[in-house]
């Protein structure tokens, strides 16, 4: 796939060894005429192999993959691996730095703007780049992601459904092969703006996660996003198993989002209180909480249902909520 993208860099992506640099996005402003953004990025390349693309910080205020991969970056030793890793751990630098799942530049959200613009917005080229340069040379890509300050999330592993079988099953050997106590399956997701339909256009497999949120940093969830990311690695056979200090998988338990009404919106504005936890088995028409009118205490609660039998993997985090919030992520069961 050619690319038009205004994204440089001086790194040498067919380089052996390693090296720490920048991708340059173009940016003139008031302070910076011929300024830049200058995100991250490491590469690690040695012998033959895969090429893995893992990035974290699509949304800046999610935090664990961004600092597992930046740990990752660090140790890896180059003599270990068999292949080229593409680690950009905070890939979304303008939300990063201002601690936002928007980026502070375009208001736009990195996740909903793919296949992006090489003439856009800071997002939308952001999202070409990863199109058009990164997802074309990449086997696999790993996208860490967290419940930000919006969303609180027990820790799992994920990947979404494509049409493709042999991808699905590719897929399907990574998440086992990760060990997280939770791996999730998107059956459903109505957005075909997300890095996920960039990583099915481009034919490569699609790994994505959820290890927290909050806007806090999940000492669980960072372990399990830097343990895992290394026995997947060396499932893969691009890192030597020998020559990474993890503990054994944990057991996976595996969860399928199945359809719409597995999201749960609020049906009224107001401080959401919940009547469940995360991880609590659910059944369809229990009450999952209810939402409370704070300018008039005349008005009763509004009560909040569950619409599917399922667990409870997501809980909005601030109380306060409008209309059409998402309040509750279930999941159910895999066959």
């Amino acid at each position: 796939m050619q690319s038009n993208s205004r994204i440089w860099s001086r790194l040498d992506f067919e380089r052996q060894g390693k090296q720490f640099g920048h991708f340059h996005l173009p940016h003139s402003v008031h302070r910076s005429a011929y300024g830049t953004i200058a995100i991250p990025v490491c590469i690690i390349a040695n012998g033959r192999g895969p090429t893995i693309l893992l990035t974290g910080g699509v949304h800046g205020d999610e935090y664990e993959g961004q600092i597992a991969l930046g740990r990752l970056s660090r140790e890896i030793d180059p003599a270990t691996i068999q292949g080229r890793l593409i680690v950009v751990p905070s890939i979304n630098l303008p939300a990063a730095l201002a601690s936002t799942r928007t980026s502070p530049l375009d208001g736009q959200n990195l996740n909903r703007v793919f296949p992006g613009d090489p003439d856009g917005t800071p997002s939308e080229q952001i999202a070409y780049f990863i199109e058009t340069v990164l997802a074309p040379i990449s086997d696999t890509w790993f996208d860490f992601h967290s419940g930000g300050t919006s969303l609180n999330y027990l820790p799992l592993i994920a990947t979404h459904e494509f049409q493709d079988k042999e991808i699905n099953r590719k897929a399907g050997f990574i998440l086992d092969a990760f060990g997280a106590p939770l791996a999730l399956v998107w059956k459903f997701f109505d957005e075909p703006r997300m890095g996920k339909s960039c990583a099915e256009r481009n034919g490569i497999v699609y790994i994505s996660s959820e290890f927290g949120g909050g806007g806090s940093v999940n000492q669980d969830g960072l372990r399990i996003c830097y343990e895992g990311t290394l026995r997947a690695l060396a499932a893969l056979e691009v890192i030597d198993a020998d020559a990474i200090p993890v503990s054994k998988p944990d057991l996976t338990k595996k969860l399928i989002v199945r359809d719409r009404d597995d999201n749960l919106y609020a049906t009224a504005s107001g401080v959401f209180a919940p009547s469940v936890s995360l991880g609590a088995e659910v059944r369809s028409g229990q009450s999952i909480g209810e939402v409370l009118n704070l300018d008039d205490h005349s008005i009763p609660p509004s009560p909040q249902y569950a619409i599917n039998d399922g667990i409870v993997v997501c809980l909005r985090h601030p109380a306060l909520v409008e209309r059409g919030d998402c309040i509750i992520q279930m999941a159910g069961r895999a066959i």
